[in-house]
Formats: structure tokens, C-alpha cells, sequence
């Protein structure tokens, strides 16, 4: 039986007043890929940052890979989180910012030379390298963020509505080779996205309610 990629029990997030999300219940296999979707402000994207660990849980169990994150702190968790604004470093050039992605990680200097070249490669942002992050478009900036996350080759990655400040001329395209080579690194996706355009291809979807409650 193959392990879950990330698995969710009970896992629930309460802010004062009683908003928030939870308790969740999921499982997303290595490759698969989740929808999340739900009105705005039923804690969709508050749900992704607990995963991430920039949020705490109040109570329920995460494990990515098999493994046990709930004291794992930020940053030590094997996925990656791209939000709307698509978040870089942006003094810095293309290629060092998918170089910082992985610069953690415990390998020779010959491998991470190799993932950072092949990251880019597949993620179409060869002619961004030598540029600074902020002289980037949106659809740069997506590319971008894309190769940092095939660097990093985590378990799951987390989309929180990456796509939406793409013009439509570029969006179908930035979002299918996004969800293709994540899928075929065997990463698990979750989205969260308002565009149905965005769900082709995701087959399990879960739903929230105003109060943040699976339906």
C-alpha cells in the first residue's frame, strides 16, 4: 500500500470568535492532486499555512511522507508553499533565488548544481536567471517559484491561487506546466483556486463551508 504524501486528522484551526478551519480529515497520495475550494474567508488559506507550519494547529495530526510535523518547525517540512503574490527574494537573480530554494538540503555541491540546471530547464525560465526577481512579470515570477519547487523535489506542494495575477494569455499555459511537472516529479499538489478553469485534472476536490467545515 502506497504511503500518503500528506495525511490530515482532525486537524483544526480556531482564531478568537470562532472563525477558522477544521476539522479536517484528508489524504493525498505522492503525484495526486487536491483541490481545495470554498467561499472567501472559510480559512482555505489559513489551512495551507498550518500545513506549512507558519500557523499552529489547535489540535489534530499532520504527517508528510509518513512522517510526523507536528513539531517540526518551519522551513523543515518536506513541501513547498507558493502564495498569490508568488513570494521571491527580490534583490536577488532567477537562478539564486531557485538556488536558495534548496540550500538547506544536505547534498554535494555536483547534485545541487545538477537540480538547480534541470529545475530550470523544465520549468522554461532559462532567459530569467540573470534577472532580479523584481524586474519579473507575473508569468516570470510563476516560472520562477515553479523551478524552485522542482529544485527542492518535496512531497507536496501547497498552491495558494498562484495563477490568478497571469494574463489569460499566459494562465493556461504557466498553470498546466506547473501541475504536469509537478506531477511527474511525483509531487503531491493541493490547490486553492476560485477559477474553475484551474480544476481539470483534479478529481478529488474538498469543499468548506462558511465556517470552515468540510461539506
Amino acid at each position: 500500500m502506497t504511503e500518503a504524501a500528506l495525511r490530515l486528522r482532525g486537524v483544526e484551526r480556531r482564531f478568537r470568535g470562532g472563525r477558522g478551519v477544521g476539522p479536517i480529515d484528508l489524504d493525498v497520495a505522492p503525484a495526486g492532486r487536491l483541490a481545495l475550494l470554498g467561499p472567501s474567508g472559510c480559512g482555505k488559506s489559513t489551512l495551507l499555512r498550518v500545513i506549512a507550519g507558519f500557523e499552529r494547529a489547535g489540535r489534530g495530526t499532520i504527517e508528510i511522507a509518513g512522517r510526523s510535523v507536528d513539531r517540526v518547525p518551519l522551513g523543515r517540512r518536506d513541501l513547498s508553499l507558493i502564495e498569490q503574490h508568488l513570494p521571491l527574494y527580490e534583490h536577488l537573480a532567477g537562478h539564486e533565488n531557485v538556488a536558495m530554494a534548496i540550500s538547506g538540503l544536505k547534498i554535494d555541491r555536483r547534485d545541487r548544481a545538477s537540480r538547480i540546471e534541470q529545475a530550470i530547464e523544465t520549468a522554461e525560465a532559462g532567459d530569467l536567471v540573470h534577472r532580479r526577481a523584481d524586474t519579473l512579470s507575473g508569468g516570470e515570477r510563476a516560472r520562477i517559484c515553479l523551478a524552485r519547487v522542482l529544485a527542492r523535489r518535496p512531497a507536496v506542494a501547497l498552491l495558494d491561487e498562484p495563477f490568478n495575477g497571469l494574463d489569460p494569455d499566459r494562465r493556461g499555459r504557466i498553470r498546466d506546466l506547473a501541475l504536469r511537472t509537478l506531477s511527474d516529479a511525483g509531487v503531491a499538489v493541493i490547490l486553492v483556486t476560485h477559477d474553475d478553469r484551474d480544476l481539470e485534472g483534479f478529481e478529488t476536490r474538498l469543499h468548506l463551508d462558511d465556517d470552515g467545515h468540510m461539506t
